[in-house]
């Protein structure tokens, strides 16, 4: 069996530590605790805390618990943590209050209550939530170093949902080996009686198709676009757009996996690239970098809006320059970090194909109602 913890140590400090602590939960969850060692035990309880939605159960049910964090807290440098579990175990949250400034009136405080959830002994711990939010990472890297540290000692099972994940990029490797983007994107939207698997949110994150629902789709396919246009814009992107204008040579965008009357992802015809791009800029200066628009990254200004999954505000970009020019990006997330999502077209429109749960689930707006039950994409077959 392969030990997860023997993944993280080259992991830590390129990925996020709140999502590498979540995996470590499903390592736990999945592995059988009963045989392992006492330290497996320490650390699993710090993880759970670490995912924590709200404080008030802990003191009501697991204060012991809450004072072993605290302790570790202190010992591994996560000081704000520490400080804020004292005051909590005393009876003292913190505030929790926001703020709203209106141009030509005072700032307003507003004072939020959560409801019962935060709620302990009739006090309400909401601003201890946020708080410990804010401050958490700190402990996260501890706990994550210590995981690291504990390979030797004993594992945890490689999650499920990781372990689909490893299964699907070689069957994407394997199946993009020496095809275009266009070969790809024709064998989608080419293949007959195509359906989506489609299963609850928690089979849809493993990418669990045991049990799935075939739901029906359909592809609504463009004409070609003009050669003119494919010719403008080769001429002003170079290079790094070649396999994109390849499909758009044979359609001139598309609506795919289409159901009752809606698109999952919208493959936007060349006319719609603009405005679809001005959307990804206004968000940009407006809401992720509203306070210093300097740093909003150079190339989102000469990318290529090409793709959206509707109820999505974030589009689906084409890098065309600098260090990243040809690979693809989502607007804000993965601006943000400054890392592509798929090194090109080739992959991305492979993924589509062949992992399709990857890029339809994006954000969980799409969904299936049948029957009565909320479904969520998870896989693309083809009817042949």
């Amino acid at each position: 069996m392969k030990n997860y913890l023997h993944s993280l140590q080259e992991r830590i400090g390129k990925e996020e530590s709140s999502i590498l602590i979540c995996e470590a939960a499903e390592a736990f969850a999945e592995t059988d605790l009963s045989v392992l060692p006492a330290r497996a035990g320490e650390l699993h309880e710090l993880v759970r805390f670490c995912e924590f939605d709200a404080i008030a159960p802990w003191l009501r049910d697991e204060r012991e618990a809450l004072g072993r964090v605290l302790a570790y807290a202190r010992k591994n440098g996560a000081d704000e943590v520490a400080e804020i579990l004292a005051d909590a175990l005393a009876g003292k949250p913190r505030d929790l209050r926001i703020s709203i400034s209106v141009p030509g009136a005072p700032e307003k405080i507003i004072d939020v209550d959560a409801g019962d959830i935060t709620r302990f002994d009739g006090v309400d711990f909401g601003g201890t939530d946020i708080a410990l939010s804010m401050a958490i990472d700190v402990l996260e890297d501890a706990i994550l170093a210590e995981l690291v540290d504990a390979a030797d000692e004993f594992a945890l099972t490689v999650p499920a949902r990781l372990q689909a994940r490893a299964v699907a990029d070689a069957r994407i490797a394997d199946e993009a080996d020496g095809r275009t983007a266009l070969d790809l994107f024709l064998q989608l939207v080419r293949s007959p009686k195509p359906t989506v698997l489609a299963g609850d949110w928690e089979d849809a994150e493993q990418g669990s198709i045991t049990g799935a629902t075939a739901v029906p789709v359909s592809h609504l396919l463009a004409p070609p676009a003009k050669p003119a246009s494919l010719a403008r814009i080769r001429a002003k992107c170079g290079p790094a757009v070649d396999a994109l204008l390849e499909i758009y040579a044979v359609h001139d965008g598309a609506g795919l996996f289409r159901f009752n009357g809606e698109s999952g992802f919208e493959l936007a015809p060349i006319a719609a690239w603009d405005e679809m791009l001005d959307q990804a800029v206004t968000w940009a200066r407006e809401v992720t970098w509203q306070d210093d628009e300097d740093e909003i990254p150079a190339y989102l200004y000469s990318a290529i809006a090409f793709g959206a999954i509707p109820g999505d505000s974030e589009r689906w970009l084409l890098v065309t320059e600098g260090p990243h020019a040809g690979k693809i990006m989502m607007s804000d997330t993965d601006l943000i970090e400054d890392k592509p999502r798929f090194e090109s077209a080739r992959q991305f429109f492979s993924v589509l194909l062949h992992d399709t749960g990857r890029i339809l689930g994006s954000g969980g707006f799409i969904r299936y109602e049948l029957a009565g039950k909320e479904l969520f994409p998870i896989a693309f077959r083809s009817g042949a």
